[in-house]
């Protein structure tokens, strides 16, 4: 029998974000302390343990195939790095979905099903466990009981009114800059280094980037999310069009397996990527519905796509001069670049017709010092301060947004 555990350690790496995590407090509503997993001969066991009771809305998910549970907001204290596959689970993820329900997201090695469900109540200085046991089945058996978990609700796709953020349409003349943290909720991205979460320095960066623009004085600066919380890829560019974006920026992190790699690197929209590291990353941050336990299935068949349709040739040369000129504050000011630091690819971030859109990566989790360097705030301000200055350079540059 193989067990594995998650457990809480996040003072420290909280501090080093730059945001707050705390110990379990009731106050909070449910927390989760601890996940365990074994493996049986015929079943795989997950227990949460938690400080209340909860009921979860559980479904199962196919293409690629998942079991999801839903929970009222639930804060998690454990960390997703470090996970092996144990039985049928071959790793777990977990975040905020909604902004009043939890998701935890279990990636399954081969279909199956949740045989059992319950919980158990406090004893012997044990606190309440949410047990569950998942039990091996074929592909048909899986399909059928999908169908059966799969209950009508509104859906995230219709529109932008169940997001975080709701913005009425742009009623003055300044130019608007729409500032998107990259992942978030459920889903964390890239998990680098010492357990570093790209959702977590995409959000402060963003932030950040923020009040660097407003210093300005004449930009409008809107965020896509300023909580930790998942919003579906095209969610994020139906905001942008909403509030009538002149500039998209999307922020994020990344993550390669040479960890001597690192530098900041920007990208645009392009049906055919520059290269096969472009085209690899945009695959990866394509999934990300799938990652936070989207059932793309019951959604239009765009949400899912890979590469998004070519955007008008005037939006497309915008986008490029705007990464070049992040591009050549960088270098002017010595921060690090990779070697070809102005890429390609088909991004579904980006794919706005009629908004010019980068998407920025800051540097790689994954290299040493940069997940130190992009884990804190004053290391990352050289960064932010860069990205800011490029970005009223183009502006500056770029033809009057019509309104």
């Amino acid at each position: 029998m193989r067990l594995v555990f998650a457990c809480f350690y996040g003072i420290l790496f909280a501090s080093l974000i730059g945001t707050t995590q705390t110990s379990a407090d009731p106050d909070l509503g449910p927390q989760v302390t601890e996940i365990r997993i074994w493996e049986h001969p015929s079943y795989t066991r997950l227990v949460l343990e938690l400080t209340a009771e909860v009921k979860p809305r559980i479904l199962l998910i196919s293409n690629p195939y998942r079991i999801v549970l839903d929970l009222p907001r639930t804060e998690f204290l454990v960390s997703m790095a470090q996970q092996e596959q144990v039985g049928v689970v071959k790793s777990f993820r977990f975040g905020l979905f909604k902004p009043e329900v939890s998701r935890l997201v279990i990636d399954l090695a081969r279909p199956a099903v949740v045989a059992r469900n319950f919980i158990l109540m406090p004893s012997d200085q044990k606190p309440y466990r949410l047990v569950l046991d998942f039990r091996p089945v074929s592909n048909e058996e899986f399909t059928v009981a999908a169908v059966k978990t799969r209950v009508t609700e509104p859906s995230t796709d219709k529109g932008i009114e169940n997001s975080p953020l709701h913005h009425e349409e742009n009623v003055n003349e300044k130019f608007t800059i729409v500032v998107d943290a990259g992942h978030g909720g459920v889903d964390p991205g890239a998990i680098g280094r010492n357990g570093f979460y790209e959702k977590t320095v995409a959000l402060a960066a963003a932030k950040e980037l923020k009040k660097a623009l407003e210093k300005f004085g004449s930009y409008r600066v809107v965020l896509t999310r300023d909580t930790d919380i998942y919003l579906p890829l095209k969610q994020r560019v139906a905001i942008a069009r909403q509030v009538a974006g002149d500039l998209f920026v999307s922020i994020h992190a990344d993550s390669i397996k040479n960890q001597d790699i690192r530098g900041g690197h920007v990208y645009t929209l392009s049906e055919k990527a520059s290269d096969k590291a472009a085209q690899a990353l945009a695959e990866k941050e394509n999934q990300s519905d799938v990652i936070a336990g989207f059932d793309l299935e019951e959604h239009p068949a765009d949400v899912s796509s890979i590469l998004v349709s070519l955007a008008q040739r005037e939006t497309n040369n915008s986008s490029a001069k705007a990464a070049n000129s992040i591009v050549d504050e960088w270098k002017t000011r010595g921060l690090t670049l990779l070697r070809k630091p102005h890429r390609q690819a088909g991004f579904a971030v980006l794919k706005a017709p009629d908004i010019p859109s980068v998407l920025v990566e800051l540097g790689f989790l994954s290299n040493k010092e940069e997940a130190y360097m992009l884990s804190n705030a004053s290391t990352r301000l050289p960064l932010i301060e860069a990205l800011a200055q490029s970005l009223h350079n183009y502006i500056q540059t770029a033809e009057t947004p019509q309104k």
